[in-house]
């Protein structure tokens, strides 16, 4: 079973982040965590203006300013009985997110994305990529587009390739799923041109990955849940897309893996413009095992 005791929710104070922030709490209240606010408040750089300028002073009106708006977040997130901790610290935010996660240890980290095309899509511009890429524990991203409502998670969308990661997303998606009684699908995409080229053997291809689909299915787990299997031809972005708008799950878990640290394959691609358009949460879930068997090893 996963637990989660510990959210980390970093926050900005805009719209989106003000939707995570709500999100988070919702979480922490359904797994009796603890939710840590978390500011970053950006130097200042004096030599960007042809102007003198009072960096020190600028900077304490900035972090006093910052206090002002995290007292209201706790203040409200404690009327719901959560216990809740405030930080704010000087820096670049993917510095202050680092240097959080080492001390704070956070089972998740929750977040909010504003779902723009360009530079500014991210509630944490190029920081939030960077949490994507580097995260050694999950990342629930919430959109602007996202109702404000309890977390609920009557159905979850649990999208595979079958790699390095895949046991990881599924341990997290039939945990959630048996704490909140929820229906799972688990979806493929064969991809379209690898289906064309070996046009006859597409009904024995579909076969095949159906039956890994239900192999990745806990025996246990037919018991009490709810599971379908779905496998569907053509791009993975499209499919998944099209899913979401036509399934509406509450969640939706995918694995982020790739070449090491520097580099997970997803980013950049399906798992990034997916997390811009989804409409529902989506956590991304890192190589755990892998990490943590490097860990216990060392």
């Amino acid at each position: 079973m996963i637990t989660i005791d510990r959210i980390l929710c970093p926050v900005d104070f805009f719209a989106a982040s003000d939707k995570a922030v709500h999100y988070a709490a919702g979480l922490a209240e359904i797994y009796n965590a603890k939710l840590y606010l978390l500011h970053a408040v950006a130097p200042v750089v004096p030599v960007a203006y042809e102007f003198p300028l009072d960096t020190q002073g600028i900077a304490r009106e900035m972090t006093e300013a910052s206090s002002r708006e995290m007292k209201k977040l706790i203040a409200r997130v404690k009327t719901k009985g959560l216990k809740a901790e405030s930080v704010i610290k000087a820096g670049a935010v993917h510095d202050v997110i680092r240097r959080a996660i080492s001390t704070i240890k956070p089972d998740l980290i929750a977040m909010g994305t504003h779902g723009r095309s360009g530079i500014d899509r991210w509630f944490l511009g190029s920081e939030a990529e960077w949490l994507m890429r580097h995260s050694p524990v999950p990342v629930l991203t919430i959109s602007a587009k996202e109702r404000l409502r309890r977390p609920a998670f009557r159905r979850i969308l649990v999208t595979t390739d079958f790699s390095v990661g895949t046991a990881d997303a599924l341990d997290y998606a039939f945990s959630i799923a048996q704490e909140n009684n929820s229906r799972i699908t688990l979806l493929h995409v064969v991809n379209d041109i690898a289906m064309d080229v070996s046009r006859k053997y597409r009904a024995p291809i579909i076969d095949g990955v159906e039956a890994n689909l239900q192999n990745l299915v806990p025996r246990e787990a037919w018991d009490w849940c709810d599971i379908r299997t779905k496998v569907e031809v053509g791009h993975a972005y499209q499919v998944i897309a099209s899913t979401l708008e036509k399934e509406k799950p509450d969640l939706l878990v995918m694995n982020i893996h790739g070449k090491g640290m520097l580099d997970r394959a997803l980013v950049g691609s399906t798992a990034e413009r997916i997390v811009r358009s989804a409409k529902c949460p989506v956590m991304l879930i890192p190589p755990m095992k892998k990490a943590t068997r490097k860990k216990t090893a060392a």
